[in-house]
């Protein structure tokens, strides 16, 4: 990602993919600094792609600099995950899914939720080209031997919203940063703008 101006699009960042299937790009923060135990943490974003018929991306917490893997954290093809994260908590979009909408996820120590795919479902929230998306995920602590709650908030451009809280199994201690990353699903490139990441933690 490289920063840009525009008057449609004021002071952003820009990313492309190349013509590669499944070719990734990637925006985060550069150090593992989020703790559910500490208290509140939230991200924030929005973003834009010139084509959303061909993509995937994942936006949330996320307990690897850069994923290792290689691919985004979490994937959805139909109803089925696949992750590569250890620990992912956050908003994913993947056209190979059944619904063409944004979905929650998490994944804990490799274990992936086992909440329905129905509850998961952002239904009706979903990117559309060349508008902005905006999204936000709170986590916040539960207490010793609890999971962090997750509170995932989306909104499109004709200002629908959607927000979804869980109480997930994202272990409080394990060490996270905020994540962007968007792929191709065909071998075409892709354009992506974004506002960049705003970011907090609170202290308890």
């Amino acid at each position: 990602f490289v920063r840009a101006l525009a008057a449609a699009r004021g002071l952003h960042l820009s990313g492309a993919t190349d013509t590669t299937d499944d070719d990734m790009v990637e925006f985060c923060g550069d150090q593992l600094m989020f703790y559910g135990q500490t208290g509140h943490s939230s991200a924030e974003i929005m973003v834009q792609f010139d084509v959303v018929t061909n993509l995937a991306f994942n936006f949330g917490f996320n307990d690897d600099v850069l994923d290792a893997g290689n691919t985004l954290p979490a994937e959805l093809s139909g109803t089925t995950w696949t992750t590569t994260s250890s620990t992912f908590v956050g908003f994913v979009f993947d056209v190979d899914a059944t619904n063409d909408e944004l979905h929650a996820m998490w994944v804990d120590g490799g274990t992936d939720t086992s909440t329905a795919i129905a509850d998961l479902r952002f239904k009706g929230i979903a990117p559309t080209a060349s508008q902005w998306l905006y999204m936000k995920i709170d986590i916040d602590d539960r207490g010793s031997g609890n999971g962090v709650r997750a509170t995932l908030l989306a909104a499109d451009y004709n200002g629908r919203s959607v927000e979804k809280v869980f109480n997930t199994s994202v272990t409080r201690s394990t060490a996270l940063c905020y994540y962007f990353g968007f792929e191709n699903r065909s071998g075409t490139a892709h354009v992506c703008y974004i506002k960049a990441p705003a970011w907090e933690q609170d202290i308890n």
